[in-house]
């Protein structure tokens, strides 16, 4: 297939691109600049593009009639961010670029597959002990809510339009080359300043990112438009779990405080009005804990249906992980 890329150069495009290329398919990536896409070219044999998905009209050089599916990676995400302008930000690029980009490729009328890159965080906290794609979302964050608002926008194309909308939800994704709030858990644990909050096991769904690559190929295969896919390991990890296996692959030792629930809400609450005031984002929210000690587990069988079968363990997964920040000497 011939097949445009936006978000080619993060984090989880960088090792689908490769992964897309060995099964013989055309690359085109959108990029913001001239710059990015020939280093992004000097790794791969790709196409690119210059342009900005928050600005439409530097999409018309696009031509959407040659390509035969999109997948649509760009974001913006920061879990922890709570203001206003946040929440601009978020809507704009990942509601908005959702929508100048399929403003776009609507034009297509052969377009086979739009594979739209949602997160599990579009379902927000919801309190039951097991997820699927039924589940009802209860988004309560800016991230959470610019996501399940591009996706819903993306899926009513569908419905009302017939645009072969397909929604992917990762859930944390880790790996080498990903620094977001996994890599935040390392440092953290490494200072022994990442408490125990609570009596349960703060259950966390992690995937590795050569899971996703592999389960994107198999939605971008054989799902179906119009539908919603789960992309998690068969299983979430406890807190206490993945701290063994981070403070293992680091050899080191540190504190593992023990802190009561109440307590925890009431120093994240603190943390988050300080830092507000700062005009700064916190380092923890209250909705952060929210998360931690909400129980979540995601039923894949709808994914694994498609041929979905993630391998990595979480024992392997996070000392590569783990080595590979050493060994650029991020902790």
């Amino acid at each position: 297939m011939n097949i445009f890329i936006t978000g080619g150069t993060g984090f989880i495009g960088s090792h689908l691109i490769p992964a897309l290329i060995l099964k013989q398919h055309t690359i085109t990536c959108l990029v913001r600049s001239d710059e990015k896409g020939k280093a992004l070219q000097s790794k791969q044999q790709i196409s690119y593009i210059v342009g900005d998905i928050t600005d439409v009209s530097s999409l018309q050089t696009i031509n959407p009639t040659r390509y035969d599916a999109v997948i649509h990676l760009a974001a913006m995400g920061h879990v922890s961010a709570v203001t206003e302008e946040a929440f601009r930000t978020f809507t704009t690029i990942n509601e908005g670029g959702t929508k100048n980009l399929i403003s776009i490729f609507s034009k297509n009328p052969n377009l086979k597959c739009f594979l739209h890159f949602s997160s599990t965080a579009a379902m927000g906290p919801i309190e039951q002990p097991i997820l699927d794609e039924t589940s009802i979302p209860n988004p309560i964050t800016p991230y959470q809510k610019s996501k399940l608002a591009s996706e819903t926008y993306s899926l009513n194309e569908y419905k009302q339009n017939h645009f072969p909308t397909i929604v992917i939800r990762p859930c944390m994704v880790y790996g080498s080359g990903g620094y977001g709030e996994f890599y935040k858990f390392c440092k953290l644990m490494k200072k022994g300043i990442f408490p125990k909050v609570g009596l349960g096991k703060n259950l966390t769904p992690l995937v590795h990112v050569s899971d996703v690559v592999q389960g994107t190929i198999a939605v971008l295969e054989h799902g179906l438009p119009g539908e919603i896919y789960l992309i998690t390991s068969e299983r979430s990890i406890a807190m206490d779990e993945m701290r063994h296996y981070i403070m293992n692959a680091l050899n080191k030792k540190a504190p593992y405080l023990f802190v009561p629930v109440p307590l925890a809400y009431a120093g994240a609450w603190i943390l988050e009005h300080l830092y507000r005031m700062l005009g700064q984002e916190p380092i923890v929210t209250y909705r952060n804990i929210r998360s931690t000690v909400i129980d979540r587990t995601f039923d894949i069988k709808k994914a694994k249906k498609l041929g979905y079968s993630p391998s990595i363990s979480f024992q392997n997964g996070i000392t590569e992980t783990v080595h590979w920040f050493q060994q650029q000497g991020k902790i």
